[in-house]
């Protein structure tokens, strides 16, 4: 019986620890994920100190199919917090010439994993988690707040920075995000992240602003704006650069863990 419980075990949840990274493989066995698209693939970070703190799940941007935390803005908390990075199981792409971001963002069968994920995750780890994510990471959040089922009562707590929140319409920045799609009262604490000096069109603070308007319309809890300001004094209009927070990682660590730190009961 005690090796019939440890095979089924590791059938359900397949792990690997290597020097403090534990690969955990979440798998996907009905149609409601797709089960053509193997397990989801996801990292954990465990930390050193505070075994109290919340942990952070994170989405990554760009394909946002990756779970290497060192070009993402949260890379300087591994170790002050458990990190959770979380790979898509398709790629999210941007196309700004049509519809503006890729439907693979909202595809449901890769929302429904992110929702297996968290699952997993809070009982695995036994404290609060908040979820956070960077770029195209951050309309996959969307995706996986929206709907009627309240989503946002599994979390302690939102991350958004740089979050694509708009297309590229002949030239010029369409602001497209559904926030409308969360069809519910929040009530948890928000941080829209920002650096001041990253003009890419489709991010830029104005769009931002718009952004966290729009969510504090859906949250009776803190909904807060910050725009970073260290690190290269000139302006970056592209991927990379202050999209990124190529240049200011250390700023960011701490406004993200003074804010988490605030928020947390």
């Amino acid at each position: 019986m005690r090796k019939i419980f440890f095979s089924l075990f590791f059938l359900i949840i397949f792990s690997k620890t290597v020097n403090s990274q534990t690969l955990i493989e979440v798998p996907c066995e009905i149609k409601d994920c797709n089960p053509e698209w193997g397990p989801t693939i996801t990292k954990l970070y465990k930390a050193d100190g505070d075994k109290k703190k919340p942990a952070i799940m994170w989405y990554s941007g760009g394909a946002s199919t990756f779970t290497d935390p060192e070009h993402s803005p949260i890379s300087k908390l591994i170790k002050k917090f458990d990190i959770i990075m979380v790979a898509s199981p398709i790629p999210v792409i941007s196309d700004f010439s049509t519809q503006g971001l890729s439907p693979n963002a909202y595809d449901e069968r890769a929302v429904y994993r992110m929702k297996q994920v968290t699952d997993h995750y809070i009982k695995l780890l036994n404290k609060p988690i908040w979820l956070g994510g960077i770029s195209s990471g951050g309309v996959r959040m969307i995706a996986v707040l929206s709907g009627k089922d309240k989503q946002s009562e599994k979390y302690a707590g939102l991350i958004f920075a740089s979050t694509y929140v708009s297309r590229l319409w002949k030239g010029t920045p369409e602001y497209n995000i559904p926030v409308y799609e969360i069809k519910y009262e929040m009530n948890l604490p928000i941080l829209v992240l920002q650096h001041e000096r990253d003009m890419k069109p489709t991010q830029q603070p104005k769009l931002q602003k718009w952004f966290r308007d729009d969510l504090a319309k859906k949250n009776i809890n803190k909904t807060e704006l910050i725009l970073t300001t260290e690190g290269d004094p000139m302006v970056t209009t592209h991927d990379g650069g202050h999209h990124w927070f190529f240049f200011n990682k250390d700023e960011v660590a701490r406004v993200v863990e003074k804010f988490i730190m605030e928020n947390t009961k």
